[in-house]
C-alpha cells in the first residue's frame, strides 16, 4: 500500500492507514472479514488464502469460486485494499508451479503482494525456489513479502535480507512482525537501518518481554496481545519503520475467544489500540 511521502514526525501519524491481518480472527470468512475491517476503520487487509496444514483446508478462494467472487465484491464495495495474501510456504518438497492457481487468484482479487515463508533447510534449494516464486509473482504484477520467524529456516531479519540478496529478486521485501522480531533477538534499531523499499509492511502486536512458558509457537498462534498492551517495543518499531511503511495488526488471541469477545469488537479494539500507540 503506497502512502504519501510528506515529512512526518513520529507523533503526527496516529491516523495513518493501517491494515488488519486475517490471522487476527481467522475463523471469519474472507467476505465478512473485509466488512469487519472496513467497519473498524482499517484501510487494508491481509487474507489467508492457503493455510498451514495444522489449520485445516482453509477457505475456497482459489479458482472461480462463489467465495472468491463475493470477496472481490466486498473489497470493491468497501474500498478496502487487499495488501497481501498468505501463505506460500517453501518446504523441501515444494513445487513452485503448484502455487500458480493461488497467485492467479490473488492477482484477480487485486492483491498487491504474496506472503512467503521459508521452511527448507537446504539453503541453495530455498534460494532457487524463492527466486522462482518471486518471478512467478512478478508475472502477475505481485510483490513478495518474505516473513522471518524462528519456527522456519528464515529465522531472523538478517536471514531474510540474505535470502533476498542471494535470490536477486527485485520484487521482494521483508514483513517485519513485532513478535517474530523480538523473539529472534531483533530490535527496532535494525529496522530503522533499512530503507522503506526493503520493508513490505510491519505487523504490530504485543506480549511479555520474554516468551511465556507455553513456548514460542503457541504464543505466536494464540497468545498475542493488542499493540500497547504488553512489553514489546512496539511504538519504537512503528517509528523505526517510518511514515511510508504500512502498519498492520496481527494479534490472534485465544483469550479473546474464551472471553466471548466477537471478532468485530476485537477489530475495533485493535484499531483504537494503534491510534493510542501512535498518538
Amino acid at each position: 500500500m503506497e502512502t504519501g511521502t510528506a515529512e512526518t514526525g513520529p507523533a503526527d501519524h496516529a491516523d495513518r492507514p493501517v491494515a488488519l491481518c486475517h490471522f487476527t480472527a481467522v475463523e471469519v470468512e474472507p467476505p465478512a472479514f473485509v466488512d469487519l475491517a472496513a467497519g473498524a476503520g482499517f484501510a487494508a487487509v491481509s487474507l489467508m488464502m492457503a493455510f498451514p496444514k495444522a489449520y485445516g483446508p482453509g477457505f475456497p478462494l482459489v479458482g472461480d469460486t462463489p467465495m472468491r467472487r463475493e470477496t472481490k465484491r466486498r473489497l470493491d464495495g468497501t474500498g478496502v485494499i487487499l495488501f497481501d495474501v498468505a501463505t506460500c510456504r517453501l518446504e523441501p518438497d515444494t513445487r513452485v508451479e503448484d502455487f500458480a492457481p493461488m497467485i492467479e487468484s490473488a492477482a484477480w482479487l487485486g492483491a498487491r503482494r504474496v506472503d512467503v515463508g521459508g521452511s527448507d533447510p537446504d539453503a541453495g534449494r530455498l534460494t532457487d525456489r524463492f527466486a522462482a516464486l518471486c518471478e512467478l509473482c512478478g508475472r502477475h504484477g505481485l510483490g513478495v513479502s518474505l516473513e522471518f520467524m524462528m519456527s522456519t529456516e528464515v529465522k531472523t531479519l538478517s536471514d531474510a535480507l540474505t535470502l533476498i540478496a542471494r535470490s536477486g529478486a527485485v520484487n521482494a521485501a521483508i514483513t517485519v512482525d513485532a513478535l517474530h522480531l523480538a523473539r529472534s533477538g531483533g530490535t527496532p534499531d535494525q529496522v530503522a537501518a533499512l530503507n522503506a523499499a526493503q520493508i513490505s509492511y510491519v505487523q504490530l502486536c504485543d506480549g511479555p518481554a520474554a516468551a511465556p512458558a507455553g513456548g514460542y509457537a503457541r504464543e505466536a498462534a494464540t497468545q498475542r496481545e493488542l499493540p500497547g498492551a504488553g512489553e514489546l517495543p512496539v511504538r519504537a518499531l512503528a517509528d523505526a519503520a517510518g511514515p511510508d511503511v504500512l502498519l498492520a495488526v496481527e494479534a490472534p488471541s485465544r483469550r479473546r475467544r474464551e472471553r466471548g469477545v466477537p471478532a468485530d469488537v476485537y477489530a475495533r479494539q485493535a484499531r483504537e489500540a494503534v491510534r493510542r500507540l501512535l498518538s
